[in-house]
């Protein structure tokens, strides 16, 4: 679940929000959370937003967000907020996504109200639809206890979002001063797809709804499982690769062997060949 002092201020956005928080739903790494036992540590918080419902909501977000103290991200063209957490070097950090379909003719952001964008994100409808409903307690930034539910990506979206990630970091889309960056977020999206498979206990179940989620959208469930293909079908592949990478460079010196490391990259192979679709079906 969302760690402290970030679940503080995630309960003083939903309260804030009222009933258009339902429009919220959290992806990226806290979502995680939700589906890993003691996933990789983050602050930042990731929501992908329901434009329709938010485009017809009387609720003015930019108002809410300046009341509890949030101010644009320098060079985010608004779709990243922060703020100073009291008492604390720590800030609160939430970025906004939304389904690419509702994005600029020539740009990457979706327009969501006045002063608020969103980033657009492939498979951002799917992601909203395949969520689920959390419990969600602790206590306001005043202290009174507070309760609320909140809505998060499911496992297999979470890793139709990751594969896709994946791909454009590996590839390095944004060119050569981002190339040791997106090595490095290469590295994390394969690990949290390993973390998150391995973490289910019905392999079988999860490729069936890691495929039907795509039923609405055929042509990106092609571009999904090609790129999960390609990268987690043979031992060797890249998406194996990545993973050594960032085990080697997450633990701690001496904390383990690189033969170690090659033993968890062959359970990891054994574990994804559970949920890759059929060889026969990638040829049509």
């Amino acid at each position: 679940m969302i760690p402290e002092p970030q679940r503080t201020y995630v309960l003083e956005l939903l309260a804030a929000l009222g009933p258009a928080a339902k429009d919220f739903v959290i992806a990226g790494a806290q979502a995680i959370k939700f589906a890993v036992k003691n996933a990789r540590g983050t602050k930042d918080v990731d929501f992908i937003l329901n434009v329709i419902a938010l485009r017809a909501e009387p609720l003015q977000l930019e108002a809410v967000l300046k009341r509890l103290g949030y101010t644009a991200i320098a060079g985010a063209r608004n779709f990243q907020f922060e703020k100073t957490i009291p008492n604390s070097k720590e800030t609160m950090r939430i970025e906004f996504m939304a389904p690419e379909e509702f994005k600029r003719a020539a740009d990457f952001r979706v327009d969501v109200q006045k002063g608020i964008h969103a980033r657009a994100c492939t498979g951002g409808t799917i992601a909203l639809a395949e969520s689920d409903e959390y419990p969600l307690e602790g206590r306001l930034p005043d202290g009174e206890p507070y309760a609320a539910r909140v809505r998060v990506t499911r496992p297999h979206a979470l890793v139709m979002l990751k594969l896709l990630a994946l791909f454009d970091r590996y590839h390095n889309i944004r060119g050569p001063e981002e190339a040791r960056h997106d090595r490095e977020e290469a590295q994390t999206h394969a690990a949290d797809i390993v973390a998150i498979v391995k973490a289910r206990p019905d392999w079988a179940e999860f490729r069936r709804q890691f495929e039907a989620q795509f039923a609405a959208d055929a042509e990106l469930g092609k571009r999904a499982s090609q790129i999960l293909n390609d990268f987690f079908r043979e031992p060797i592949a890249p998406g194996y690769l990545l993973y050594e990478e960032y085990r080697a460079a997450t633990l701690p010196a001496g904390a383990t062997t690189q033969v170690e490391i090659r033993d968890e990259s062959a359970l990891a192979h054994r574990t994804l060949q559970k949920i890759l679709p059929e060889p026969s079906l990638q040829e049509k």
